[in-house]
């Protein structure tokens, strides 16, 4: 727990009644960290990191982060447009000559309006599953196969996360060297974030402290196995050298200090950062609420929400920081659910936060 929380506070209670429930009855596993500017209000670690070693989460625990990763992906191509390296209405062809799809830019990669199909499918389809895929793979997929675009660029949104992967590959060509060094030369060193770190843990595994396993429910053997030992999650392997569009690693208080650095000009300007935090316009003036690698919503009670989830085999994460009034749930797991109970919980915690009427999932 907090040290020095507010024990007081009724909202504290219902949030440690909230997860010891579901941790008791739904076997909930992981990190949960919520802040009220800035200062850690409730923190608690439930379950297990490895059944293997039977090691406990703890709040230094290290998760994969999923689709939380593509705020990550966004601040990178949002660096090198200021450092004047790419601009977001280059189009992709000019980074990749021999890309098939002409109008595509990288602002239509950022918020999801590129039309281009999900890589997963064209990888179940024809990729040799003995070997794992990277990036390049990606491009040379699509160079090859030319699936068809879904819809004419910025003609409508659809969550891609090819667009994403592609997103990395482009930072790579415009800084000249590896995503994953880009990321923690430009992000994860300045802010401090000594526990974040690019991570394809079966393509290149190393030994990292505290490391929290993501397990899937197996029906086969009626318990909690690694993806890796489930059929249908076989693509974990084949798919594990893919970044960009996941493949960050981080921790509580890392993710605390990257909430508090998109306060400042620590990385980017304030202009820069209103940008990624805005609504694009469609072709048919209609608008999209997807920024640079944030979702975003506009509240009457609670103001404005830039927030992301991710989802990946063995893992769900959340991160939703209320811009107006400074407050930021932090939210981690390592035992799969199904993401709409997922969603379901945060809705209770961001309910309990803001003091309005909650319901136990």
């Amino acid at each position: 727990m907090t040290q020095g929380a507010k024990v007081n506070d009724e909202r504290y209670r219902q949030l440690d009644e909230l997860f010891s429930t579901i941790g008791e009855q739904n076997n909930w596993s992981g990190n949960i960290l919520i802040l009220e500017e800035g200062t850690p209000f409730y923190q608690n670690s439930i379950g297990m990191a490895s059944l293997e070693t039977a090691e406990r989460l703890s709040p230094y625990s290290v998760f994969e982060l999923a689709s939380v990763s593509k705020a990550f992906t966004a601040m990178g191509i949002m660096i090198l447009q200021e450092q004047g390296k790419l601009d977001y209405t280059d189009k992709v062809d000019k980074f990749f000559p021999e890309f098939s799809y002409a109008d595509i830019t990288v602002e239509n990669l950022l918020v999801h309006t590129s039309g281009l199909p999900d890589y997963m499918e064209l990888f179940s389809q024809y990729w040799d599953k003995t070997r794992v895929a990277t990036n390049q793979d990606i491009l040379e997929q699509l160079i090859k196969h030319r699936p068809n675009l879904l819809f004419q660029p910025n003609e409508k949104y659809e969550y891609s996360n090819t667009g994403y992967a592609l997103l990395a590959s482009i930072v790579e060509h415009a800084a000249d060297t590896r995503f994953a060094d880009f990321l923690q030369q430009h992000i994860f060193q300045p802010l401090g974030m000594q526990h974040t770190k690019v991570y394809n843990r079966r393509y290149s595994p190393e030994l990292i402290q505290h490391y929290a396993y993501g397990y899937v429910y197996s029906a086969q053997s009626e318990a909690l196995v690694l993806p890796d030992e489930s059929s249908e999650n076989d693509f974990v392997i084949y798919l594990d050298g893919i970044q960009g569009d996941g493949a960050v690693s981080s921790t509580l208080d890392d993710l605390r200090k990257w909430d508090r650095a998109l306060y400042t000009e620590k990385l980017v300007k304030k202009a820069t950062l209103k940008r990624a935090f805005s609504p694009v316009q469609l072709t048919d003036n209609s608008l999209s609420y997807y920024g640079y690698g944030w979702r975003l919503r506009e509240d009457r009670v609670i103001g404005k929400v830039v927030h992301h989830g991710g989802s990946w085999p063995g893992y769900r994460s959340w991160l939703r920081r209320y811009i107006e009034t400074d407050k930021t749930i932090i939210y981690l797991t390592n035992v799969d659910q199904e993401r709409e109970w997922t969603e379901k919980v945060v809705e209770a915690v961001e309910n309990i936060l803001f003091e309005q009427p909650y319901v136990k999932p």
